[in-house]
């Protein structure tokens, strides 16, 4: 009996040191589980972080060129262009500074001068690029305006989206492009397009332009093309971002740099508000205090997530 009472105590012990034995080992692989899954869960958090728009830089911006008239030709334009390629180099980027020459006649007078167009360029980080998107805003104003919302505002929007994926990896090459003399017939476009080899001008995929985007207690923005109907460039935007607030329409800026682009075949956008009788643009009413820049913060953020991709 007493040996049967010592088995029956060992055979207890034994039993009990296997199930502590059996605890430890299950919480350690339980443990192990836990530990690769917040990895896991580290690495997908942090595979994608996109940061989106400041809205006082891009009030920042329209401040430091809405000091003075930037009309085609003149002293105001190509001080402005100064501006903006030093602000742009300081986010890291080469600049060019493109020529551009115009003439028109006024009152029976032929009028000649030089403009420029302001050009930095994000290579893409593919070995293989899938071609090139140009960003683009125009900088020049009428005569008797600042501009503020025709079209510092879009100049802010281009400056903002420059800054932000100048480190970010893209397939495709991102040139940021500000036209001068769109007031006049879009010369700037018009003069950088005819200056494209025909392998540049058929490498282009898209054209996002920027124009008029955000006066206060004036409708949001839409994305204008010259159909109406989708593109590429559309495809673009609309695919790649969660914001549908900005809707499809048919143009109805017919001068507005997008149009140099579609009649070249180049899939292009214009992202701006309606032209009505409402829109204060092209004239002394368009001043800093009605930009709203909730709106600069809506299509910088909505082509910020869509480049980064």
């Amino acid at each position: 009996m007493y040996n049967k009472m010592i088995k029956r105590t060992f055979n207890r012990k034994t039993y009990i040191i296997l199930i502590v034995i059996s605890l430890l080992i299950f919480s350690q692989v339980c443990e192990g589980c836990s530990f690769f899954n917040n990895k896991e869960k580290l690495t997908a958090s942090n595979s994608k972080k996109i940061t989106l728009s400041d809205e006082k830089t891009m009030m920042d911006t329209i401040n430091s060129i809405c000091t003075v008239s930037r009309a085609i030709g003149s002293s105001g334009e190509k001080k402005t262009c100064e501006v903006l390629k030093k602000q742009i180099q300081s986010y890291g980027y080469e600049t060019q500074v493109q020529m551009v020459p115009y003439e028109y006649r006024e009152q029976d007078q032929e009028k000649t001068g030089e403009s420029q167009n302001l050009i930095a360029i994000k290579k893409g980080t593919s070995k293989h690029s899938k071609g090139t998107i140009i960003v683009s805003a125009h900088y020049d104003c009428e005569e008797n305006s600042i501009g503020a919302n025709d079209n510092a505002s879009g100049v802010a929007v281009v400056m903002e989206v420059a800054r932000l994926l100048n480190k970010s990896s893209n397939d495709y090459e991102v040139r940021f492009i500000l036209f001068g003399g769109e007031e006049l017939a879009s010369t700037g476009s018009r003069y950088y397009i005819s200056q494209l080899s025909d392998n540049d001008r058929k490498n282009i995929k898209a054209n996002i332009n920027i124009d008029s985007i955000a006066q206060k207690d004036h409708v949001n923005p839409c994305i204008f093309t010259v159909s109406g109907k989708g593109n590429f460039a559309t495809t673009l935007l609309k695919n790649n971002s969660k914001n549908k607030d900005i809707i499809l329409k048919k143009m109805n800026r017919e001068r507005s740099d997008y149009v140099v682009f579609d009649k070249c075949g180049i899939p292009s956008l214009c992202i701006g508000q309606s032209y009505d009788e409402n829109l204060n643009i092209n004239g002394p009413q368009d001043k800093i205090s009605i930009i709203d820049k909730t709106k600069l913060k809506l299509v910088a953020d909505m082509i910020i997530t869509a480049m980064s991709k």
